[in-house]
């Protein structure tokens, strides 16, 4: 009988985690803008505490035993990479700002062209934000992967061959200063609030700190067509290059289903995520300068395999 009610309870537990956590988050940040506390002191809190929490679930119950983040000798790398995630986001809005003051001699960027329908409810505004943004993200993140100068700036954030909330923020800085400085554009150019924008950075946060986990989940499959999970995340991140073009918008899928890139996990999930060819240093200092020296990381990869493939070298270019 105690065996059944633990069993019951796990379950229930495994559907819950999360929505409770996602909600927690959302809820959290919205009631510290609501006590006046300051927008980015109030995320990189709530960001803090909840990679703690799924860190410690994902001991505690991880989805794949073998993905343990305590064991991963590059999670060191994985923080100091998202610490400089904000130093890039820093970076493109600077650059964002500086030219439209540049090339429009306006005090304010957001006065270029004052479209955004700031009379709409806050509700309705955010809703039309997560549109633009996910359309903007879903044709860059495309880009990354289709255009081989593009590839090296997001190798890093696909080579690992495991999973967990550390790998959220494994992303080079220059892809933040690409986000600030281009899909983030159209807020600030069409004068949308600055609360927006925060919001933006929450639903980028929570939800990438979630898709990336390692925690054992149970969601409903209606729910992996609607909004990015970690069901269709972690296919995007599937060793297997046909599935790296697949699931690429950051919030909710529609620009995949529209497009023709979205898929579901294969019955039985994915074996192995990570790249075919992994030219990318193991060390920090290397990995920010993949992107600057890529053309000889790629040769030296090359030279290697045709080491290995007795002169049958394979190309390292853009997954598709």
């Amino acid at each position: 009988m105690q065996s059944n009610s633990n069993r019951t309870f796990r379950i229930l537990f495994e559907y819950a985690v999360y929505p409770v956590l996602l909600v927690g988050f959302f809820a959290s940040f919205a009631i510290a803008l609501d006590a006046g506390v300051a927008p980015g002191l109030a995320l990189m809190a709530i960001t803090i505490a909840h990679m703690a929490i799924i860190a410690a679930l994902e001991i505690v119950m991880p989805a794949r035993p073998d993905w343990g983040w305590s064991n991963d000798r590059q999670v060191f790398n994985d923080i100091v990479h998202g610490i400089l995630l904000d130093f890039g986001g820093r970076i493109g809005t600077s650059a964002l700002t500086i030219l439209l003051v540049t090339l429009f001699t306006a005090n304010l960027p957001g006065a270029v062209w004052p479209i955004w329908p700031v009379a709409w409810p806050f509700a309705l505004q955010l809703a039309l934000a997560i549109v633009v943004y996910d359309f903007g993200d879903y044709w860059k993140h495309r880009a990354y992967h289709q255009w081989n100068w593009a590839w090296p700036i997001h190798i890093l954030h696909h080579n690992p061959p495991i999973m967990h909330v550390f790998k959220a923020g494994r992303l080079h800085f220059i892809e933040a200063i690409l986000r600030a400085g281009v899909v983030s554009a159209p807020f600030v150019v069409f004068g949308a609030g600055t609360e927006i924008v925060w919001w933006i950075a929450a639903l980028g946060n929570g939800l990438g700190g979630q898709n990336h986990w390692n925690v054992k989940t149970r969601l409903p499959s209606w729910l992996d067509a609607v909004i990015v999970t970690p069901n269709t995340h972690w296919l995007h991140h599937a060793k297997a290059d046909r599935y790296q073009l697949c699931n690429l918008s950051p919030f909710t899928l529609w620009p995949d289903h529209l497009f023709g890139t979205f898929y579901r996990q294969p019955e039985g999930g994915i074996a192995d995520v990570g790249v075919s060819y992994d030219p990318v240093p193991r060390n920090v200092f290397g990995q920010i300068l993949t992107p600057f020296i890529w053309p000889i990381l790629k040769s030296r990869a090359e030279n290697k395999a045709a080491q290995h493939d007795h002169g049958e070298g394979q190309p390292i270019d853009a997954q598709t």
